[in-house]
């Protein structure tokens, strides 16, 4: 059995955190596995529009649980961050900005306001814990969002905020910790990265552990996904295509705080070429206020790219 996350309340979509989530991991592994396998895009090839759905070539079975599927290079060297990523041009010198919205997959309504209000480019990150995380993850890739899986991992802030009994954990066993991953990475299917968030208030502390951080980005890389830090203190493996975000907002600061953090990094992106910007866990307000700034980028000559544009390899 698992456990939903812990968390503080405040409003807005944040409500449906302190629900306890119904059924246990065997019950519920397959959220969405897919059917007969579909026609696939060579690895190098930009996805234009939808995202394809999930392709049998990039799934394996868990080693701990063979109901579960993973992310998988196929045999031929397709990769999910690849696949799976959006579209992604920017004319050249051109300042590029990215942004993805995590801790969706809770509440139903608003998650798939957030998929048709945002523009195409917003990546959208999800909490295993979600209970609607098949709907919200084929209604993404329909409206061209490339999408990860969130990973709970302990918070700084244990027991009062918590990401679960699925979290990673130092004081956990490999073993364990291996098989907490697993069963995240199978809660649905189809996405191109992973990343350390699942919209909690609190930091998590795994990725503090040099050896863990290794071990867990390592295992990101060999199943052929990008990786999204929010911490600014991960150094990314040789060979991992990841990217440290480096504004993190959280919506309890309110509307005003977010766009003033949105055009900080504007200015940002001006100055070096590129960032990335992660919105956690937030209220239908948020949404709007932030999809109203995407669609102004343009006439502002900034670029809005998917993440997977920003997570090169090291």
């Amino acid at each position: 059995n698992w456990s939903a996350p812990r968390r503080r309340v405040r409003g807005g979509i944040a409500g449906f955190w302190v629900v306890v989530l119904p059924g246990g991991a065997g019950g519920v592994a397959w959220l969405q596995y897919p059917g007969p396998p579909h026609a696939a895009a060579p690895a190098e090839t930009a996805q234009r529009g939808p995202i394809p759905p999930p392709d049998p070539r990039l799934l394996k079975p868990s080693r701990f649980d063979a109901t579960w599927r993973v992310p998988a290079k196929s045999k031929s060297g397709l990769v999910p961050r690849q696949y799976y990523a959006a579209a992604s041009s920017a004319p050249p010198g051109t300042p590029r900005i990215a942004v993805m919205v995590a801790g969706l997959g809770y509440a139903l309504g608003p998650d798939l306001a957030a998929v048709n209000d945002l523009p195409p480019p917003v990546s959208l990150a999800f909490s295993p814990y979600g209970s609607h995380l098949a709907k919200i993850a084929k209604a993404a890739r329909a409206a061209g969002h490339e999408t990860l899986m969130g990973i709970p991992m302990r918070t700084a802030e244990e027991p009062a905020i918590t990401a679960g009994n699925q979290a990673l954990s130092t004081s956990a066993t490999r073993s364990d910790n291996a098989r907490r991953l697993d069963w995240a990475l199978s809660r649905t299917a189809g996405y191109a990265g992973a990343t350390d968030t699942i919209g909690l208030d609190a930091p998590e502390i795994f990725l503090t552990d040099h050896d863990e951080a290794q071990w867990l980005l390592g295992r990101i890389a060999s199943d052929g996904l990008f990786f999204v830090a929010t911490r600014d203190d991960v150094t990314m493996p040789d060979g991992v295509d990841g990217r440290d975000a480096e504004t993190v907002i959280a919506p309890a600061a309110g509307i005003a705080a977010e766009r003033l953090a949105l055009t900080t990094a504007e200015d940002r992106a001006k100055a070096t070429g590129s960032t990335l910007v992660v919105l956690t866990n937030p209220a239908p307000k948020a949404i709007k206020a932030l999809a109203a700034w995407c669609n102004g980028l343009t006439q502002k000559h900034v670029t809005l790219v998917p993440v997977s544009a920003l997570a090169e390899g090291n």
